[in-house]
């Protein structure tokens, strides 16, 4: 009778869905987009950013540097959210994982750019009064080199001051279990990545719509149509 009754809780637990404190701006022209991250770890397993960051486009604007960078400011279950995003064009442009080894307490935090090439893959374009749902993407780093591109490395030094001389931008590649056992000397560390893959096919579109409409049930967000 206990082990029914923990495994009940347990289920009701794993179940159990944060909802938004975010409400809609405005009743009928509100809008918010709605997708997964992950990033692979290192021998098995991924991680899932604490926040993913990206850009509204602005033709008028010269460099991606020059554009305002937003961020992701729900999360449920596995997927992110910017709620309340204003109508117009956008491109992810990075992601933040923060992890904490449980024996040595040491803290890193790894930062994820994408480069000018991945950065276009990601366009997407968001209308008032709609949910939209871009799909499932698996972000590593890649060996694009600093310097090639100094408009993205200064789009990478606006997030994280480091970039240009951080760990991962001299070796190319991130060793985070080595950050986190201590066998680095920074903790914070980033440099170029890009997607290893994109799902936007229409099964995994539509099982992102209906995780969505549970995660927004009971809202304020309920009426707005998910597209």
């Amino acid at each position: 009778m206990r082990t029914l009754a923990i495994l009940t809780l347990a289920i009701t637990l794993f179940n159990c869905r944060i909802k938004p404190d975010i409400l809609p701006n405005s009743s009928n022209q509100s809008s918010a987009i709605a997708f997964e991250l992950i990033i692979p770890k290192t021998l098995m397993g991924h991680f899932y950013p604490e926040r993913v960051l990206l850009v509204k486009l602005d033709k008028s604007k010269k460099n991606i540097s020059e554009l305002q960078i937003i961020e992701t400011n729900f999360f449920s279950q596995r997927r992110y959210y910017v709620l309340n995003i204003e109508p117009g064009d956008y491109a992810f442009v990075g992601a933040h994982v923060h992890e904490k080894d449980v024996q040595t307490q040491k803290e890193a935090n790894i930062y994820y750019i994408l480069d000018r090439q991945n950065l276009e893959k990601s366009k997407f374009t968001v209308k008032p009064n709609q949910i939209l749902i871009l799909g499932k993407y698996v972000v590593d780093f890649n060996k694009t080199a600093l310097e090639l591109d100094p408009d993205m490395d200064n789009v990478g030094e606006s997030i994280i001051g480091s970039f240009k001389t951080s760990l991962t931008a001299k070796i190319g590649a991130a060793i985070i279990s080595t950050v986190l056992t201590g066998g680095a000397d920074q903790t914070d560390t980033s440099g170029y990545a890009g997607f290893k893959e994109i799902n936007q096919s229409t099964e995994m579109i539509e099982e992102i719509k209906k995780q969505t409409k549970l995660d927004l049930e009971e809202t304020r967000w309920s009426p707005i149509p998910i597209q």
